[in-house]
């Protein structure tokens, strides 16, 4: 792993090392500690993708779009051939955060907690979806909107950008949904009940086609099933989104 000299020059750095590689299916990412002149340490991100340069200008363009919008994301520092570096967001991912509130509050679930969230999440991704129509003209989605994609600071922020496309909301809810309750252990009731409260929460941002949902979070269901060999509960689906919330 190594650093572009033009990423170097800029920044003036007299030398780093890797602290850490981040676990991710489709690329390199890194932690890395910087000695820059004059400045002290500094820590970047370095994003290293596998033989795909468009998604590397993408990515950078839709970074850089998103941070001068306003919306929660890592500053874009450098964008290279087949890397990025980018600003170092220290905080676990939300999945983390889901994982040690519902170990927390064990058999009772902690409403309070789970609401607030939910609603960081819905403001989020109600900003992402703005900024996006505002910078396109057209409807936009993450995709790939597992939690293990946000990462909580002092505030709440998305890291990856890779597979958004021109696509309903509803998709994303859906396979958030999915998700969220597939985590292991699956299906629990505290699970269950967070779904519900983020469904409650972006719903009453944006104009939702409920039926639209069910059916997005069933396909993830069935794709989920496909892929991991899960059992997947036959009612969970109404477990989840409430009757007529938003007709």
């Amino acid at each position: 792993m190594q650093l572009e000299k033009e990423f170097i020059d800029r920044w003036n750095i007299t030398g780093y090392q890797i602290e850490k590689q981040f676990n991710s299916k489709k690329n390199k990412v890194y932690l890395v500690r910087a000695d820059i002149e004059g400045a002290g340490e500094k820590r970047f991100v370095l994003k290293q993708y596998k033989g795909r340069r468009r998604s590397v200008s993408r990515e950078a363009d839709i970074l850089a779009e998103l941070y001068k919008r306003g919306v929660s994301v890592p500053e874009l520092y450098y964008r290279g051939a087949k890397s990025i570096v980018i600003e170092h967001v220290n905080g676990p991912t939300l999945i983390d955060v889901m994982t040690d509130a519902e170990y927390i509050a064990g058999q009772k679930f902690d409403y309070i907690n789970a609401k607030g969230m939910a609603s960081h999440i819905a403001r989020w991704l109600d900003d992402f979806y703005k900024a996006m129509e505002q910078i396109t003209g057209r409807s936009i989605i993450l995709w790939d909107i597992n939690l293990r994609n946000f990462l909580v600071g002092y505030k709440l922020y998305g890291i990856d950008f890779e597979e958004c496309r021109e696509g309903a909301y509803e998709e994303d809810l859906g396979r958030l949904l999915a998700f969220i309750v597939t985590y292991a252990p699956a299906f629990t009731p505290y699970k269950i009940e967070f779904a519900r409260e983020v469904y409650n929460a972006l719903g009453s941002r944006l104009d939702l086609d409920r039926d639209r949902v069910m059916a997005e979070t069933t396909k993830e269901f069935d794709a989920i099933r496909d892929r991991r060999g899960m059992e997947i509960p036959e009612d969970i689906v109404g477990r989840i989104i409430p009757v007529n919330l938003f007709p």
